[in-house]
């Protein structure tokens, strides 16, 4: 899951307006000011955060003069970091330095913060999280789908109103280690049940190893649910 994280080099175009860009010395301005918002809400889109809100600084570079052409083009040279992006407003085709812009911005949404302190092995409840507004910042990775985190598990102690992101949580175990499984293999349409004893502990979707306790041969095995595990490969005959 990306907080933040652009190509270093990003081309965009900027419609004129009917005078001049380096005629107009707001024009460059606006025309980048909309780039980096497009940017960044993008990358709100695609993490999920709800109704982001932007607030941007744009300023010109000392040293760098507006580029004298109709129909100048936006070029993102560093949005690593919202807090400092660098762009650039310049003639198309031209070899000449166009004009420096540094955007500092600030993105917040509302996101997923823990309702109360949440011990480590604790699987989520809905009165567990709630919705805050909250700055965005870089490698936050912060969650926004609610009925997403429902069941997960708290890996560590977590704080009241500390913003819930996936490396706090993790699927619950539905396999221990030494315990009792099922073992689910399909032989085209029959499915097959043998009972077995899962040698490591595993959360949905994991492979470990179970051991058939009918023949006493170990098998590499899928954890589909609690207590039931399928064949990594899916044999078409019974493990």
């Amino acid at each position: 899951m990306h907080v933040l994280r652009f190509a270093n080099t990003v081309l965009i175009a900027a419609c004129a307006a009917a005078a001049p860009a380096w005629a107009q010395p707001q024009a460059g301005a606006g025309r980048v000011a909309e780039a980096a918002r497009a940017l960044l809400l993008e990358q709100a889109a695609n993490a999920g955060w709800r109704e982001p809100q932007l607030e941007l600084d744009v300023q010109p570079m000392t040293g760098s003069a507006a580029p004298r052409c109709s129909r100048p083009e936006v070029q993102a040279l560093d949005t690593r970091s919202p807090a400092r992006m660098r762009f650039e407003l310049r003639c198309p085709g031209s070899a000449a330095a166009g004009q420096g812009f540094v955007v500092r911005a600030r993105l917040s949404a509302e996101v997923l913060v823990a309702a109360l302190a949440l011990p480590a092995g604790r699987a989520l409840a809905a009165g567990d999280v709630q919705a805050q507004r909250r700055e965005i910042t870089p490698g936050s990775e912060p969650l926004s789908d609610a009925e997403a985190v429902l069941g997960l598990v708290a890996q560590r102690s977590i704080a009241a109103g500390q913003v819930l992101s996936a490396r706090l949580l993790a699927e619950p175990l539905l396999v221990r280690r030494g315990e009792a499984v099922e073992i689910h293999a399909r032989r085209e349409a029959v499915e097959v049940v043998v009972p077995g004893q899962a040698l490591d502990a595993g959360r949905r979707g994991e492979t470990i190893r179970v051991r058939n306790t009918a023949t006493g041969k170990v098998i590499q095995a899928r954890v589909a649910a609690a207590g039931r595990v399928e064949p990594a490969d899916m044999l078409s005959s019974p493990p």
